[in-house]
């Protein structure tokens, strides 16, 4: 049964290409998963609970004359009676003209006590410039306790010949949107924006964020 819904979920964001409405309806198809199990079990909901640990984050570096490094990432996890839910995207791009000319970029997402995780990491990569992009779902259902998690988690890496021009200077940008609804839950955001007149251009995010 679980395998199957896996499946199906998965099918789902692959078919939608991880839109944001491919994952805004496969959020709402693991809510009501976990809804239905509920409802099959005859023990009340207040005897079960659910935790989640999720670690999300990634980091863009260019090094060259004229430089951009940018880093943004949303992170939202959720508490129900049915379970944990949590979403997260991270989008991480590096450009550099000039000198050195080189760009890098990674992304890397771990999570912790789910039942399901589904991610997807693309990196493409260019002449002077790096895109890394890293997605993800997961959902840790209340009242069943699997004996380990069920995943998918596709990486994929691209190289074009394309050149991107790079306006004049040095900039390093970071931008965050972090969420934990639950009446037990922490979360924590470390940040990092550094740029190198004429040299370098570097930013970084890690969000950690857990319920139970």
């Amino acid at each position: 049964m679980y395998w199957a819904a896996l499946a199906r979920a998965g099918r789902m964001l692959e078919k939608g290409d991880w839109s944001d409405k491919a994952i805004a309806l496969v959020v709402d198809y693991l809510e009501h998963l976990a809804e239905t199990i509920a409802g099959a079990l005859e023990s009340p909901l207040d005897e079960y609970s659910s935790a989640m640990d999720v670690e999300i984050g990634g980091t863009a570096e260019a090094e060259g004359e004229h430089t951009r490094a940018r880093a943004d990432l949303t992170a939202e996890l959720s508490d129900t009676e049915y379970g944990s839910f949590a979403v997260g995207s991270g989008t991480f791009s590096a450009a550099a003209e000039g000198g050195a000319e080189t760009a890098t970029t990674n992304a890397f997402c771990d999570v912790d006590g789910a039942d399901f995780v589904f991610t997807r990491t693309t990196t493409t990569t260019g002449e002077n410039w790096s895109e890394t992009r890293t997605q993800m779902i997961a959902v840790d259902f209340a009242c069943i306790d699997m004996d380990s998690t069920l995943m998918i988690t596709p990486e994929s890496s691209y190289r074009l010949g394309t050149y991107q021009h790079v306006e004049s200077g040095n900039v390093a940008t970071v931008d965050f949107d972090v969420e934990v609804s639950a009446t037990h839950s922490y979360a924590e955001v470390s940040t990092g924006a550094i740029a190198v007149e004429d040299t370098y251009s570097g930013s970084s995010i890690e969000a950690t964020l857990a319920i139970g």
